[in-house]
């Protein structure tokens, strides 16, 4: 075996503890209660490896979760004592005031039928609502504040009918990203009521389908949604869900591991469907993993009629295809199978040649292609350098024809309805200004603002200064920093600064204008991002740069633009706060075990910190693509150097550290911050506070209200501003 239990302490002997643990308080905790401590030893490739706070990863664990309980508490007395921190939640509030409605989740269909959530600052509660063209009349559909008396649910996702007469609408509780499926009748703004299909995650399994007539659904079901069960998110399946059915009958599975063995789709793979033009003869299936690259199928869309569907093998993910959009008998797709920074290609859906594509776009060794859409205008896309300059270009005589765009940008989003429309839409973002959108006028070659309400504006950010940098890592190579601040700012090396960074999945950290960036800028802080390896904003090869073996490149990346901003004297150790989330976890959380030296304060939320056991976790087998498995020998060391749990060390003086978690997190699990908090509380030499703040109601975040957003929001800068030294943030006593 490669790894065996040895010797594990009997865990009811802890119960007789605590009371004197309770007793027994570290003074430089201030009077924190730590956690009991139970240490199971396991032996993995000839390595001891102990884990004291093995029994949290039970979380019906009842000491566990009185701990929890009392951290709950803990942190409301601290970060609810900051001097103005209620203040900071309204200033927030007051920004958001300046875009009075909030869209999202836009959808324009072909006769021009306009679908979206809005949420106001009345309700905040995101509607559903449609109008007639651009200028037509806005109509609410449907208030999910009407679905349930007993329990608030959201919307968190909607997919119109081709013809628009109904939409499927993804109803959620507590932010728990699972949705119930309804449909709605757009004539009389009904929910069909003997229609209710659960066991969704329609926001991350690629959403809902319909079929080419509108005669039913397809969507993937989850089995198993209970977190607390060994098969949660397995055996994921593909359904067909016809209207004219008997609704007490089960939907048909047309793609699945138990349906189609041959395929050889693991427990733990999601297999979806692409299916997003009326009039395509094919339908895409694809076995998805926590990997960018996936195995591909297709079937003539005439074969959801039989009763044994034969899914075709397309491509392998050794294509390395990132996207693609199918036409009537013909896929486009972008490519790094030989060129890292991607090429679309092309080749016939009847015949596919993927070894012999026509190429329509070439690889540029200094921009990435991130997005491409088809028109009856041709074919449009994307570049961008080192993630934070991007630029738009047509295909025009066989030759790249770079397209004027409003204003500079960080961020270009293309979409279209589908390749016989001429309409062509561009959403932009930056570090300065919030989401603008755009329609294109081919006749004057100019694009036309149609954003459905104003875009706010924000006179503070006249006169920041955006400086892109190229920072030497540890081995010379080149990392991208994004560094904004305002002009009036001295570089003494006395400013406070929230630097920031991800590294993961190839994700591409974008110029965004997000609450963070917004809010800290209005309290006289610079603000920084660091792209480093793993992500995407220097392609593939970026990416496989930041990825399992070679993942310690990520956070020494970070480590690097850190000792640089402190040299150049943006700021100082004192002055600096870090702060990411979710993968970005192992960033931070390494960052700070390694140089615990470098920072003042660090905010990880939903972080992953305990990969050597992430495997292990509700989902955990999806992310043995990503960061590797304890199988392996190789990537147990590298697991092992990238475990920030693993890496904290008695009598270390750590910087200030704020936590958060979710009870109902579908991506990671609770267990993992908390056990980083309870062993950083154990280790820690300094007087820094460390928080653990445990939403036991949330999931990842996604679908939290706004409510509940701001005051995460204000906790989190609170605590950043306050262990930075802003005088305004103080601990009242």
């Amino acid at each position: 075996m490669f790894f065996k239990l040895i010797n594990p302490m009997n865990y009811k002997s802890i119960a007789i503890l605590i009371l004197c643990i309770l007793i027994m308080q570290c003074k430089n905790k201030k009077e924190l209660v730590l956690a009991p401590i139970n240490v199971v030893v396991d032996e993995i490739h000839g390595q001891r490896i102990e884990d004291p706070y093995r029994y949290m990863e039970n979380i019906d664990d009842s000491i566990y979760i009185n701990w929890l309980k009392g951290q709950k508490e803990n942190k409301e007395s601290v970060v609810g004592n900051i001097s103005n921190r209620d203040n900071l939640k309204l200033k927030i509030e007051k920004f958001q005031e300046r875009t009075p409605e909030k869209i999202s989740k836009l959808t324009i269909m072909d006769n021009d039928v306009y679908f979206y959530l809005k949420e106001n600052t009345t309700s905040k509660v995101k509607k559903l609502y449609s109008r007639d063209g651009f200028k037509g009349e806005e109509v609410l559909l449907y208030n999910p504040e009407n679905f349930d008396n007993e329990h608030p649910y959201v919307i968190n996702y909607i997919k119109p009918s081709w013809d628009t007469s109904k939409v499927v609408i993804g109803l959620t509780k507590n932010d728990e990203e699972f949705s119930i499926l309804k449909i709605l009748d757009v004539k009389t703004k009904n929910l069909v009521g003997d229609i209710k299909i659960t066991n969704t995650l329609p926001t991350s399994l690629g959403g809902v389908k319909w079929l080419p007539d509108d005669s039913g659904i397809i969507y993937v079901n989850v089995p198993v949604i209970d977190s607390k069960s060994k098969k949660y998110l397995h055996n994921s399946e593909v359904v067909l869900y016809r209207f004219n059915d008997n609704p007490k009958e089960s939907p048909t599975v047309i793609f699945s591991k138990k349906e189609n063995p041959k395929l050889k789709i693991k427990e733990e793979d999601f297999p979806l469907i692409y299916l997003d033009n009326q009039n395509v003869e094919y339908i895409i299936g694809v076995v998805t993993r926590a990997s960018r690259y996936r195995d591909t199928y297709y079937i003539k869309i005439d074969e959801l009629n039989n009763k044994k569907i034969k899914w075709e093998p397309l491509f392998k993910k050794e294509e390395k295809i990132k996207r693609f959009i199918v036409t009537k008998d013909e896929i486009i797709y972008m490519t790094s199978k030989t060129t890292p920074n991607f090429q679309i290609c092309k080749t016939s859906l009847s015949n596919p040649d993927f070894e012999n594509p026509q190429v329509l776009v070439y690889e540029n060794t200094k921009e990435v292609i991130t997005d491409f859409v088809i028109t009856k205008q041709g074919l449009f896309f994307v570049k961008i350098k080192n993630g934070v300059d991007a630029k738009l270009y047509k295909i025009e005589n066989n030759q790249e024809k770079n397209i004027e765009i409003p204003k500079p940008s960080g961020s270009i989003n293309v979409s279209s309805k589908n390749e016989n429309s001429n309409d062509l839409w561009i959403s932009i973002d930056g570090w300065t200004h919030k989401k603008e959108t755009y329609k294109y006028d081919y006749d004057k070659s100019v694009f036309i603002p149609q954003n459905l309400y104003p875009v706010a504006e924000y006179s503070l950010l006249n006169d920041v200064v955006v400086k892109e940098i190229e920072v030497p890592s540890y081995d010379g190579t080149l990392v991208p920093l994004s560094v904004i601040y305002k002009n009036s700012i001295k570089l003494n090396g006395e400013n406070r600064m929230l630097l920031t960074g991800y590294g993961a999945y190839g994700i591409t950290d974008k110029p965004v204008l997000d609450d963070y960036l917004l809010n800290w800028i209005n309290e006289g802080g610079i603000y920084a991002l660091a792209h480093v390896r793993g992500g995407g904003e220097k392609g593939d090869a970026w990416r496989k740069e930041g990825f399992k073996t070679t993942k310690p490149n990520t956070w020494k990346d970070f480590i690097s633009c850190t000792e640089y901003l402190i040299d150049k004297e943006y700021t100082s150790n004192k002055n600096l706060a870090v702060w990411s989330g979710s993968a970005g976890g192992i960033l931070v959380g390494r960052a700070i075990t390694e140089r615990p030296d470098l920072y003042a304060a660090a905010i990880i939320r939903v972080g992953l910190l305990n990969t050597l056991r992430s495997e292990f976790a509700p989902n955990g087998k999806n992310n043995i693509k990503e960061f590797g498995t304890i199988k392996d020998s190789l990537e147990f060391k590298s697991l092992l150097e990238m475990d920030a749990f693993h890496n904290i060390k008695d009598g270390v003086e750590y910087p200030a550290v704020y936590l958060t978690g979710g009870m109902n997190d579908a991506r990671v699990a609770v267990w993992q911050p908390s056990k980083f908090a309870a062993k950083l509380q154990k280790a820690n030499a300094s007087e820094n506070p460390i928080i653990l703040d445990i939403d036991f109601d949330g999931g990842h975040g996604f679908d939290a209200t706004s409510n509940k957003k701001n005051n995460e929001l204000a906790d989190i800068l609170s605590f950043a501003l306050w262990q930075t030294g802003h005088p305004d943030y103080q601990l009242n006593r």
